[in-house]
């Protein structure tokens, strides 16, 4: 019996930190579009292209910073209309109980590249994130909540040559000064 009463609130228990988790539509549409960044040649700040970048959601609880945060579901594409994806569904983990509130962050790159982490390693991608806000979830008895995520733009990684010709140079400037 009491083998019984034991198993039955540990499968109550799992049962409800399932349900506890809250949910949030991963979708910009008819909100603000993602972007060029001016200093794109060509694009002026125009709506991103469908099908050429991913997006993902990243999530974490209320008060999170961006190194805290982590990715939830797949990634999505940018469509069906140019500057907008309809990515689905989403659940947060079980730090955001249902209707909690957690902080997100919306990170794009460029396609060809599984992740934005190995776009960002990149010098031939565009990539882009939101800054980071906080929103209410839905639950198990309401709907997912709407994204409403501030626009941003995407720009090219800056070449890593830049950065080390940069660094060199500085170097440069401390050993003259010391001479």
């Amino acid at each position: 019996m009491k083998r019984l009463l034991v198993s039955s609130v540990c499968v109550l228990a799992s049962a409800l930190s399932v349900l506890g988790q809250g949910t949030i539509n991963f979708a910009n549409f008819g909100g603000n579009p993602i972007t060029y960044d001016l200093s794109v040649p060509g694009k002026n700040g125009a709506p991103v292209e469908v099908n050429a970048f991913s997006v993902a959601l990243y999530w974490g609880p209320l008060g999170s910073t961006e190194a805290q945060l982590t990715q939830i579901g797949a990634s999505g594409n940018i469509a069906p209309v140019a500057g907008f994806f309809l990515a689905g569904t989403r659940t947060t983990g079980t730090a955001t109980p249902s209707k909690g509130t957690a902080t997100f962050q919306v990170r794009a790159w460029s396609t060809g590249f599984a992740s934005y982490e190995l776009a960002l390693a990149s010098s031939s991608a565009l990539i882009g994130k939101s800054t980071l806000f906080d929103r209410a979830t839905g639950g198990d008895t309401v709907a997912p909540q709407p994204l409403n995520m501030p626009g941003f733009t995407v720009m090219p990684v800056p070449e890593p040559s830049a950065i080390l010709l940069g660094l060199v140079g500085a170097g440069a400037l401390l050993l003259r000064r010391r001479k």
